[in-house]
């Protein structure tokens, strides 16, 4: 028998809607998967009745798991930067009288993108100095007794990559120079009718240094991290980490072993720079090791439309640090172009494959 709309709606209304009803289906609970413990929700904290033995190791991840949060949101604003210079607008000769407040309008727009790149550069400065000093804690004897835990390892390699990801892409962006160039030309119009403007030049020469030098984050890193003794221990300790992570297969998501191939040969190139033994870290890593890791992964992902290749990272950091220019067999790794016609042919699809997860999943 069907029931009448006027009845059905009246006994809608009869219903108790209370909250203390009984549920019928429990609430969902969002569950999420890490690959490893590498973060920690509360920030390593300790209960005030329970201290850590690793009270110092845990405040200094916490330290470079901040710098590392930082350090992502630096990248994507200089993976996301556009050259403004063809948008900025263009005098007809008939109004050629009007240049000076061109130049003063142009100067303020580029000024505020320019604002961008000072803040990369301090950041980079800041954060290769305190890279370095967390490094350099280990070069005590009785820190390398124990040396740093596996987190702490992965907060180093973690930030070392985003120091890296910020000079390739910085070398690579061609709007860059470009806007800076426009930037100097208009600053050195407009800063005739301005007083005291030392600070600001020594400023820009700087800024024009930092971005006209390749690799200048890295050589400031290995500035930095050679203010003592001994730091080739940490070096090398990472090196390790990092070959047998690979070569055991560890459990390792594609982000995280793509992280460990950029990292591995700027440590090559630091560890044997070192003005110590450098050949002491081929006793405990045999050269045939990371030859045949680099040959494996001749191109390694940095972003959706930029790549790294390993063999063209060491080949071009040998003429910044001489000492590893003497390392012949990791000089003569083929690069991407000069791979064998059949291995070209064949790593596309293997490159492929590894990239599948990380941009389209």
């Amino acid at each position: 028998m069907e029931v009448p709309v006027e009845e059905a709606i009246a006994a809608l209304s009869t219903f108790s809607l209370e909250d203390n009803q009984p549920e019928v289906q429990w609430p969902g609970i969002w569950v999420s998967v890490e690959g490893g413990a590498t973060s920690s929700p509360i920030q390593y904290s300790d209960v005030s009745a329970y201290r850590l033995s690793l009270s110092e190791d845990t405040k200094a991840i916490n330290q470079l798991d901040a710098l590392i949060q930082e350090g992502n949101e630096i990248t994507s604003v200089l993976y996301t930067y556009r050259s403004c210079v063809k948008a900025l607008p263009q005098l007809p000769e008939s109004m050629k009288q009007s240049q000076a407040d061109l130049y003063l309008e142009t100067y303020q727009v580029l000024d505020l993108e320019m604002s961008r790149l000072r803040e990369v550069q301090r950041w980079q400065a800041s954060t290769a100095s305190k890279l370095a000093a967390d490094m350099q804690r280990f070069s005590r004897h009785e820190r390398r007794i124990n040396g740093p835990t596996i987190t702490h390892l992965w907060s180093m390699l973690k930030l070392l990559d985003i120091l890296i990801q910020l000079d390739h892409l910085k070398n690579a962006k061609a709007s860059i120079p470009n806007d800076f160039s426009w930037y100097k030309r208009t600053f050195t119009q407009v800063s005739v009718q301005w007083q005291d403007t030392d600070s600001m030049r020594e400023e820009l020469d700087d800024l024009q240094i930092f971005l006209s030098t390749r690799w200048t984050i890295l050589l400031n890193l290995h500035v930095e991290m050679f203010r003592v003794n001994n730091v080739e221990d940490i070096l090398h300790i990472l090196i390790v980490f990092i070959v047998e992570s690979l070569e055991l297969n560890f459990a390792l998501l594609f982000p995280e072993k793509h992280i460990l191939l950029r990292v591995l040969p700027v440590l090559v190139v630091l560890a044997a720079s070192s003005e110590k033994d450098s050949e002491s870290l081929y006793k405990r890593v045999k050269l045939n090791r990371l030859i045949n890791i680099f040959k494996n992964d001749p191109v390694v992902p940095a972003f959706p439309d930029l790549h790294l290749s390993p063999s063209a990272m060491l080949k071009e950091l040998s003429t910044y640090f001489p000492k590893f220019s003497s390392q012949a067999r990791l000089l003569t790794l083929p690069a991407t172009h000069e791979l064998p016609h059949r291995e070209a042919l064949e790593y596309p699809l293997h490159w492929l494959c590894s990239c599948l997860h990380i941009y389209y999943f």
